[in-house]
Order: C-alpha cells, then sequence, then structure tokens
C-alpha cells in the first residue's frame, strides 16, 4: 500500500512540475489539469502535492487576471500548509498573495504580504522569492511615487540575483531598475542597466522583456536627444512587438516614434502614428497610454498652429489623467491595510537595509572593522547619549540618493575612524558616523570629511554629480529613532 502510494505520489510530482513549466504560455489549459490534480492529490492522500497544485491554480488565475479567484486558491493553499507541521511553502504562498493584491491594485496590502514574504525566504535561504519579493516591494514604491526607493529597491534586487548568478532575474529587475531611472530623469544610468540587462538575459526567450529593453534604451535616447540611435532602439521594440503581439509595447512604440517626428518636426507623421497608438489604446482601455497620447497630439497641433485642435486633445489628456488620479485614489482608499502605510514603509525598509548590508557591504573576508548593523549603532547611539554632558561622543551624518556614492563614503569613514567609532548605513540614502570625539576635535574631524569629499576624484569611479553632504550633529540633541530623524529633517526643510 505504502509503496503504490508513494508511486502515486512520485506520478503526481511529475505531473505538477510539467504544468508548472507551460503556465505563462497555457494558463487556462494548464488551470483545468491543475483543478484535476487537486483532486487527485485530496485522494492519494498527498499534501504537499495538494498544497503545490492550489499555488499553481492560483498563479494560473494570475495569470488569466482574475485575481479574486487568484485569492481564493491561494488562501486554500495557506490553509492546507497550516494544517501540516511545515513552513517550506510559506514565502511563495505569501509572494503569490501578494501578486493578487497588486493585480487587484491594492498595493499597500501587497506590500504587507511582500515584506513577510521577504522575511521568510531570507530566513530559509529562498533566494528567488527574495529577490521577487525586491522587485514587488520596487513596484509598490513606483506606482505609490517613492521613485527614489523603488530605484534603491530594485537595485537591490538586481545585486542579490547577480550575486546568487540568477540571470533571467537579474535581467527582470534590471529592466524595472531602468523605469525608475526614467522617472528621475537618468538617462545615462538607463543606458548603462539595459545594456547589462540584455547582456543576461541573452539566453532567454522572454520576448515581452527584450522588446522592453529596446523600448526603455529607445525613452533614454530620446531623452538625451540622441535622435538617430532613439529612432533605431524604437523601431527594434516596435518590430519584436508586432512579431509577438506585444499589444501594450505596439502602442508605446507607436509613441515614441511619434515623439521622434515631432522633433524632427515631420509634424504630419507623428500625427498619424499618435492616431494608430490612440485607435490600439482604447481597444484595452488603457487609461495611461491614451492620457499620454493626448498629450502629444495637443503638442502636435500647437506646432502645427491648430490651437482648437490642441486645446481639445489637451482637454481629453487632462479627462484620462484626473480619471486615472480618481481610480488610484479610489482603489488605495479601499485598501483595508492602507491605515498601516507607515508601520509597512518602516517594516520593509528595515528589512531591506538587513539584506542590503549582507549583499553590498561584504567587502572581503572581515568586511570594514567599524561597520555595524543599524540596529547596533542606534543602540550605541542612545547608550551615550544617556551619558548626558558626560558623553565623549558626536555625529555626523553623510547623506546622498546614489548607493554608489555611499560606498565610496564608507570606504572615507572607515579611513578616517578609531577602534571606538562606528559607521552604519541607517537607510537607504543616509550614513551614520558615531565617533568618540566632541567639541573642538569633533569639528576639525568633520572638516576634515567635508575637504575629503570636495577633493575626493569622484569622476574616477564613474560619479559625475553631486557631491554627498555632511552634516555634524550634537549628540545630545540628536532624535533617539530614524523615524524621529527623518521627520526632524522634514521639518527643518518646510522652516526653510
Amino acid at each position: 500500500m505504502d509503496l503504490a502510494l508513494d508511486k502515486a505520489h512520485a506520478v503526481l510530482e511529475n505531473e505538477i512540475e510539467q504544468l508548472a513549466s507551460r503556465i505563462e504560455a497555457e494558463p487556462e489549459t494548464v488551470l483545468q489539469l491543475a483543478k484535476q490534480s487537486l483532486v487527485r492529490a485530496d485522494q492519494v492522500l498527498y499534501p504537499e502535492g495538494g498544497i503545490k497544485t492550489a499555488i499553481l491554480i492560483s498563479r494560473c488565475y494570475w495569470f488569466l487576471m482574475d485575481y479574486t479567484q487568484g485569492l481564493k486558491a491561494i488562501k486554500d493553499a495557506h490553509a492546507r500548509l497550516n494544517r501540516l507541521d511545515t513552513d517550506l511553502f510559506l514565502p511563495e504562498i505569501l509572494h503569490v498573495h501578494a501578486l493578487q493584491f497588486w493585480g487587484q491594485a491594492k498595493y499597500y496590502s501587497a506590500q504587507q504580504f511582500w515584506i513577510n514574504a521577504l522575511e521568510q525566504a531570507a530566513l530559509v535561504g529562498e533566494t528567488v522569492i527574495e529577490i521577487e519579493s525586491l522587485i514587488g516591494l520596487g513596484n509598490v514604491w513606483r506606482v505609490t511615487n517613492e521613485h527614489k526607493l523603488a530605484m534603491s529597491t530594485h537595485s537591490l534586487a538586481v545585486n542579490v540575483a547577480n550575486n546568487a548568478r540568477i540571470n533571467w532575474l537579474e535581467g527582470k529587475a534590471r529592466i524595472l531598475l531602468a523605469r525608475d531611472y526614467y522617472l528621475l530623469n537618468n538617462y545615462i544610468a538607463m543606458l548603462s542597466v539595459l545594456d547589462t540587462a540584455e547582456e543576461v538575459l541573452k539566453h532567454n526567450s522572454n520576448a515581452t522583456w527584450k522588446a522592453e529593453i529596446w523600448e526603455y534604451r529607445g525613452l533614454a535616447l530620446l531623452g538625451l536627444e540622441r535622435v538617430k540611435n532613439a529612432e533605431e532602439a524604437t523601431l527594434k521594440a516596435y518590430d519584436l512587438a508586432m512579431k509577438h503581439n506585444l499589444f501594450w509595447l505596439q502602442t508605446q512604440a507607436y509613441i515614441n516614434r511619434a515623439r521622434l517626428e515631432l522633433i524632427r518636426n515631420n509634424l504630419s507623421d507623428a500625427k498619424q502614428l499618435l492616431s494608430k497608438a490612440e485607435k490600439a489604446a482604447k481597444e484595452f482601455q488603457d487609461g495611461d497610454l491614451l492620457a499620454q497620447i493626448c498629450y502629444q497630439q495637443s503638442a502636435v497641433a500647437e506646432k502645427q498652429g491648430d490651437f482648437q485642435d490642441a486645446l481639445e486633445s489637451f482637454q481629453k489628456y487632462r479627462r484620462y489623467s484626473i480619471k486615472l488620479l480618481k481610480d488610484k485614489t479610489n482603489r488605495l482608499g479601499l485598501d483595508k491595510a492602507r491605515a498601516s502605510k507607515r508601520q509597512l514603509d518602516n517594516r520593509a525598509r528595515k528589512l531591506i537595509n538587513r539584506i542590503r548590508r549582507q549583499v553590498e557591504f561584504h567587502h572581503g573576508e572581515k568586511g570594514y572593522s567599524n561597520l555595524v548593523s543599524e540596529t547596533y549603532w542606534w543602540e550605541q547611539m542612545v547608550l551615550f547619549k544617556s551619558e548626558l554632558k558626560a558623553s565623549t561622543h558626536a555625529i555626523i551624518l553623510i547623506q546622498h540618493d546614489n548607493a554608489a556614492y555611499l560606498e565610496v563614503c564608507i570606504e572615507i569613514a572607515q579611513c578616517l575612524c578609531n577602534r571606538n567609532d562606528l559607521i552604519s548605513r541607517l537607510s537607504e540614502d543616509r550614513i551614520g558616523m558615531l565617533v568618540a570625539e566632541k567639541g573642538e576635535q569633533a569639528e576639525a574631524l568633520f572638516q576634515f570629511i567635508l575637504q575629503t569629499l570636495n577633493n575626493y576624484p569622484w569622476d574616477r569611479r564613474g560619479l559625475t554629480g553631486q557631491i554627498p553632504v555632511a552634516v555634524l550633529h550634537d549628540i545630545l540633541s540628536f532624535p533617539f529613532t530614524l523615524e524621529q530623524l527623518e521627520d526632524q529633517e522634514q521639518m527643518d526643510s518646510q522652516n526653510g
């Protein structure tokens, strides 16, 4: 009897594996077969097979955009898991749960589940789910207009995937990172990220990713006004979109080509391309694309001197934009997790910083001797702060939006620290130095750091933007937590 059951389990396991490999290409077929597999898993008393099949069913519904049924299926998987004494499938269940909420545009609920998935995946070493959760969290921050947070999170996903040599996930994360850079108007960084994405995905068959690489490359080149190169990239994206029936990308390619013709002052060609884009976008009711199209139509009509048409197109753009904003506001208002947004953000940041330390700060076998976790740094800061006037410490904060600059700042800080000083990455854009100096000695060290930051050859590290900003703080007036520090900085900026 046991032998027969083992054989039935093995057959079912093989069946589930084969179905999983077909899910993206044939979600409807796989869904029907997976439902039959779920019945058989229960019949042959194979609970693990039942969990795997329920997850598979939920993923099918996600590809079919039936998120309500997808949630029911993943809740069934979770209930089945709770009946077993194992957390083996928990990270994936939490991740798929987040995907369904993402599909429903319940972004804070999705964020909540991706935080939990990331935590569980990091605990048990499920690197794929860890990276997918980082990608998901980055996407949540992008759609809620936290573009710098999205960029730093997707950048971390790239680093984790690169360290684990998971090329397809590194490529996926890089494409999303390029999108973040586009929203931050950093077109040069986009091109670099996309070149590497193309390299790591060269043996991957995902046509959408390859078309997206060319689409974002075209957008970056348009932003840099490299018209000829932008045209080549845009046409390549269009050809791939047509070949593989990628309707959204076809429409985006029409818009990009129209922008090119507008730059060249070929107004009739631009108008024709935008008409094609509008027709395509209306077929699948994409308000975001329609808003972009109407805005470009207004610009073309204005250049043609047809001010009535320009006004009408701009009014359509406003209608689409306002409707998008209202829909988004309504969806966020209906999201039950919205009330805990701040707590979710803080949990996500702490977890991401912990993972970042593991990935970015592993410099050789010993690492930097003065570099410590943010938790330890804050604990020691509070301890020294409690000494009141007897305290012999000061705090120097160094800030920059780009992680590459902060990496260099950590190297500089390590060179200047003595054995009693502590360095920590306190947030995505901030390093804290807790130095065993006060008064004139602390001021002298601070001035030397300022001078070093000013004189450092940043361009030799490929860094050509604004240099990092350093600030000296008295430990007695320094806040007790990162949240208090951020609130204080926000108030200071508002008060000028």
